[in-house]
C-alpha cells in the first residue's frame, strides 16, 4: 500500500512541476520543444516505480488442459449444428446430434456422431443421405433407445 502513496505522490509532484514549467516555457517552436520535453519527464515519471525491486508482478497461469477442452467443445458444438443443419435439409426435423471430437498437433479428429432420430425415420434411411450428403458416417438410434 505504501508503494501506491508513493507512486501518487510522485505523480502529483510531477504534475505540478510540469504545469509550473509549461507556464514559463516560450512561444513558438521553442516552446514546443519544452513541451516534448514535459511530456517525456511525465510519462517517465508514471513509468519509473514500475522499475521498482519492491514489486512483484505475477500473472495467473493459464491452464492448458481447460483451453484445450474448451476449444474441443466448441468444435464439438459447430459439428453438431453443421450435421443437424443437413438433416433439416434433407428433411429430417427433431434429430439430436453427439458427437466427440479430439484434437492432436492443430488437427480435428471425429470420434463418433451419434444421432437420435424420432421413430417415425428409418434408421438406415437416415444414414444413408448422411452419408450420401455429406460424407458422414454415424451410428444412429432411436429417441430413447
Amino acid at each position: 500500500m505504501d508503494f501506491i502513496k508513493e507512486w501518487t505522490f510522485t505523480i502529483c509532484i510531477t504534475l505540478i512541476i510540469s504545469v509550473v514549467f509549461s507556464l514559463l516555457t516560450p512561444k513558438g517552436n521553442m516552446g514546443r520543444f519544452f513541451k516534448i520535453i514535459l511530456a517525456t519527464f511525465i510519462f517517465l515519471s508514471f513509468i519509473y516505480p514500475l522499475k521498482s525491486d519492491k514489486i512483484d508482478i505475477t500473472f495467473p497461469e493459464f491452464n492448458t488442459g481447460e483451453i484445450e477442452a474448451a476449444e474441443r467443445e466448441a468444435y464439438e458444438s459447430a459439428a453438431e449444428i453443421q450435421i443437424e443443419k443437413i438433416l433439416e435439409e434433407g428433411g429430417y426435423t427433431s434429430c439430436s446430434v453427439k458427437n466427440n471430437i479430439s484434437l492432436k498437433e492443430n488437427e480435428i479428429y471425429i470420434n463418433s456422431i451419434k444421432i437420435s432420430i424420432p421413430s417415425s425415420y428409418d434408421k438406415q434411411e437416415v444414414k444413408n443421405y448422411l452419408f450420401d450428403s455429406a460424407g458422414i458416417i454415424a451410428e444412429v438410434y432411436y429417441v430413447g433407445e
